[in-house]
């Protein structure tokens, strides 16, 4: 690009109407208020000596019971990958067990084990303050209205992640010159 190229970019650029507002925009304002229910909680639950992402295993076996990896991995929003290697740790602090599923022989389930169970139900009442305290002010009818339209958000953007989506065109950049190499002919 050249130096005019350059400077009528920029100027185009502060010509463009700046709406994007960091303190009104969607994922920004999901994720502020994720991040600090998700860091007070870990604080609560650290003497347990428990992380997040296994609060979250412990809790859908704990409510609906026995899960297959691939199943436990789409209820919880964790990868396989990450949640293969919870499963291991989760395993050697004996709050969780391994099986081979009764339908399938060749896919594994899981299930708590009694101290899994024992301090799922310890926990349970921290993570229900903090969506009292998120909660704080709003009716009964607008958290259900808020949880819908997460949960419509979350589908939304699942739909989006599975289809090729157009994204804003950024310039391109122009390809560069190779040097052409001289070969050193031999007489």
């Amino acid at each position: 690009m050249t130096p005019i190229e350059g400077a009528n970019r920029r100027s185009q650029i502060r010509e463009m109407p700046r709406k994007l507002i960091l303190q009104d925009f969607l994922p920004y304002l999901l994720n502020r208020a994720g991040l600090r229910v998700g860091l007070m909680f870990s604080r609560d639950i650290e003497p347990f000596d428990v992380s997040l992402p296994m609060w979250r295993v412990l809790v859908e076996l704990w409510r609906n019971g026995e899960h297959r990896l691939g199943e436990l991995s789409e209820r919880t929003s964790i990868d396989m990958s990450t949640l293969s290697r919870l499963v291991v740790a989760m395993q050697r602090k004996e709050l969780i067990v391994r099986r081979r599923s009764g339908l399938d022989g060749r896919a594994l389930s899981l299930t708590l084990t009694p101290r899994g169970l024992t301090l799922a139900e310890k926990i349970a009442p921290y993570a229900m303050r903090y969506e009292t305290v998120a909660m704080k002010g709003m009716s009964a009818r607008e958290v259900a209205t808020l949880k819908d339209l997460l949960k419509r958000a979350y589908t939304n953007l699942e739909e989006a992640e599975k289809k090729p989506a157009k994204r804003p065109a950024a310039k391109a950049r122009p390809a560069r010159k190779r040097a052409k190499r001289r070969v050193k002919s031999s007489a």
